[in-house]
């Protein structure tokens, strides 16, 4: 599943992800998108972006292999 559809499903847009990540909406939309993989952000921000989704960090990983 791409990160994108993965956002969408838990009802987040990459504007809403991106301004409780504390980070650029043109960073979610490159990982969104595939352009930059998600699973090779920083740990830290992995980490907050799998709280933000309410996720397992493992199971990020999972979904999005």
């Amino acid at each position: 599943m791409l990160f994108g559809e993965y956002i969408r499903s838990k009802g987040f847009t990459a504007k809403r992800l991106a301004e409780e990540a504390g980070i650029s909406v043109r960073t979610v939309e490159a990982y969104a998108n595939n352009r930059r993989p998600v699973k090779k952000c920083s740990a830290d921000l992995f980490l907050t972006i799998a709280k933000i989704l309410d996720v397992d960090p493992y199971k990020l990983i999972e979904i999005l292999d």
